[in-house]
This record gives structure tokens, C-alpha cells and sequence, in this order.
């Protein structure tokens, strides 16, 4: 494991005491990966707050009435507020996911206000926004933050003032790559980061590998699974916009798509002003941009499996090699793509926790 040398001796000596260790019967990357999957959340988020953060029109500084929704977590006792957090969701996903929702209510849980954000185009919030998002849809992330930023002065000016509070990112899977392209992307006019420490977990660095990865065929399930939730946002994309009544060829279009590869190929990348799929794949991987941005970048935690079935760990493992001081980077033997089940529950969850309380 490399480790920042900044790093309080209370987390070090945290993770040294307890390491990642599988648990029945979640053993190996697979039942890692799908274990969120099968179980059933009974857990209810409390003081949840919907928040419309008005978005301009992708490729544009219009805004046009598009809209993402987040949900605000409070902690009980405002009083011993630690901070906030924004958490978000990897391909396909919401905010309705298993894993995003336990890490929020954990963070909430240990005093900190927690903004779980819908992407463009997902879960609930997919009539708000025309198209969808991409690993690098900085605009809508940077707009939402700095908004954020706004009500957090104006609703919790006291608690700022006698706390300095900060604000922190969590992104899982897809999540974190977003969040991090945002942050290379950051405009810093008045020398300000975008967030004061962000966390990535199971976060593909390189988009390419990523792709190739999800195309092996041990992989077929997990690439019919991803790809059908897809086509779904796109589906109700048009169909909220109108276009695809009486559009037989978009129809087929969008049934005929066979992997993640022809998704970004065909929508995902001319939606957003890129070139080609490699084009997309090359300027939204952040593996290509962190040395020349680096100054960007806020205090970093990588999290990631040697086992992971959908998202290669080489890239963390090369960016623990050239910046081992700079970021807290953990790789793991086990815990496959956004799991780290074990004996005590979510090991990756108490990990992220416990590094937002030493940094």
C-alpha cells in the first residue's frame, strides 16, 4: 500500500490494524461485485432535502431549463457539523443505489452533510435533463458544486463561520472519474480547488483498458447487464423529448447496440463534442491529465482491487508509482468493483470515513 506522508498516525494505524478481509459467502471479485446486488436495503436516509441545481445545455453556456436533482442528508445534531460531502453514482446508476446510499448514510451518520447527486439523465431526475452523462461532464459537476457552494453560505452561514467547513467528494466506480475530471477541469481564478479532499473508489483512471476489460467474454453478463440499463436512460431520454415517436431508424438504432464500446461510440461521444471513441477515451481518462494539472487536484484517497472484474487496477498502480507522496492510494488483493464486503460491513466505506476525519 502507498501511502501519503501527510497521513495522520490515526488512520495509518487504522488501516494497518484492519485490512481488507473477504467474508462469507462474498468470496472472490465476482460476489464481491454483485453482492449489493442481492441484498435488500432496509435502511431509511433521514432529513433528506431535493435540491434542483439548474445545468446550461451540454456544449453551451445557454441555460435552457435542464436541471440535476440531489438529495441533501443532514446530519441529527447540526451542531457538530464535520463538513459535506457530494456523492456520486458510476455508469448507469442513481442515487437508488445500494452502495451509494450506505456510504451516505454513514458519512450522515458521523456528522457529515451528505449531497447524493443524480447525473444527467439518471434515476428519477432523467426528465430534468436533455441527454445523458459522460466520464467527463466537468460542466454540469462544476456548475452543481459551485451552486452547492452558494446554499451551504447561505443556509449554514453560523455553522460556516465557527467551523470553516469544508467540502469533500466521494465518487464510486464511474463516480469518481467524473468528479476527478472535474477537478482537473476547475477554473481557478481566485486560487480556490473545487473540493478540499476527494475520495475514488473502483474509479477507472483509463477509459480505453476500462472498455476492453468489460468486452472479455468471462464479462458477457456483466456488459448485458450494464448495456440494458443504458439503453433504458437513453429510451427515456427521447421518449421525454419526443423523438422517438415516429423515429423507427433511432429505434433501431438503440436496440441494435451490442456493447459499452458502440454506446459511447455512437451517442455517448458526438453527444459531448468529441471526435471519435477514441478521442472520448483519451481526453476523459484521467490518467493522461494529472501531471500537467496536478496543482488542481485536492488531497486524494484511491481505493481499488487486484481482483476487480470490471475496471483493470494498472492505472492506480501507475499512479501510486510516479505520486506516491502526493495521493493516499490503497490496492487491495480482494474486493472486487465497488465491493470491500466485509465481517464489519463495507471495509471501503470506514476507510473513506475515517480519511475524511484525519485530513
Amino acid at each position: 500500500m502507498g501511502r501519503n506522508n501527510s497521513i495522520s498516525f490515526s488512520f495509518s494505524d487504522y488501516l494497518k490494524n484492519k485490512p481488507f478481509r473477504e467474508v462469507l459467502p462474498w468470496i472472490g471479485g465476482d460476489l464481491q461485485t454483485l453482492r449489493d446486488t442481492f441484498v435488500i436495503d432496509l435502511g431509511k436516509s433521514k432529513n433528506n432535502k431535493k435540491i434542483y441545481f439548474p445545468i446550461n445545455k451540454i456544449l453551451s453556456k445557454k441555460f435552457e431549463c435542464d436541471y440535476l436533482l440531489g438529495f441533501l442528508e443532514l446530519p441529527e445534531n447540526l451542531n457538530s457539523l464535520r463538513g459535506f460531502v457530494i456523492v456520486t453514482h458510476g455508469l448507469g446508476g442513481s442515487t437508488k443505489r445500494f452502495g451509494l446510499r450506505r456510504i451516505s448514510r454513514k458519512l450522515a451518520n458521523n456528522g457529515f452533510g451528505v449531497l447524493k447527486l443524480n447525473l444527467r439523465g439518471s434515476g428519477s431526475a432523467r426528465y430534468l435533463a436533455k441527454g445523458n452523462y459522460c466520464a467527463r461532464c466537468s460542466s454540469d459537476v462544476i456548475s452543481v458544486i459551485n451552486h452547492f457552494k452558494k446554499i451551504i453560505n447561505l443556509e449554514f452561514k453560523d455553522l460556516i463561520k465557527m467551523n470553516n467547513l469544508p467540502i469533500y467528494g466521494v465518487g464510486l466506480s464511474l463516480g469518481g472519474t467524473i468528479l476527478l475530471n472535474a477537478c482537473l477541469d476547475n477554473d481557478e481564478k481566485k486560487g480556490e480547488k473545487l473540493l478540499d479532499g476527494l475520495a475514488c473508489v473502483s474509479s477507472p483512471l483509463d477509459l480505453s483498458s476500462c472498455s476492453l476489460c468489460i468486452e472479455k467474454s468471462r464479462n458477457f453478463i456483466y456488459q448485458k447487464w450494464l448495456l440494458h440499463r443504458l439503453k433504458n436512460q437513453l429510451w427515456e431520454g427521447f421518449n421525454d423529448e419526443g423523438k422517438i415517436l415516429n423515429n423507427e431508424k433511432l429505434r433501431k438504432k438503440i436496440r441494435s447496440l451490442k456493447s459499452i464500446r458502440e454506446f459511447d461510440q455512437k451517442f455517448t461521444a458526438p453527444s459531448w463534442g468529441f471526435n471519435s471513441l477514441e478521442d472520448y477515451y483519451v481526453k476523459a481518462s484521467p490518467i493522461f491529465r494529472i501531471q500537467n494539472s496536478i496543482k488542481k487536484l485536492p488531497q486524494m484517497l484511491f481505493i481499488h482491487a487486484k481482483d476487480d472484474p470490471w475496471v483493470p487496477y494498472n492505472a492506480t498502480l501507475n499512479l501510486r508509482e510516479k505520486f506516491i507522496d502526493k495521493f493516499t492510494i490503497f490496492i487491495t488483493e480482494k474486493g472486487g468493483h465497488n465491493g470491500f464486503h466485509s465481517i464489519n460491513g463495507c471495509w471501503s466505506d470506514e476507510v473513506v470515513k475515517n480519511w475524511f476525519f484525519s485530513i
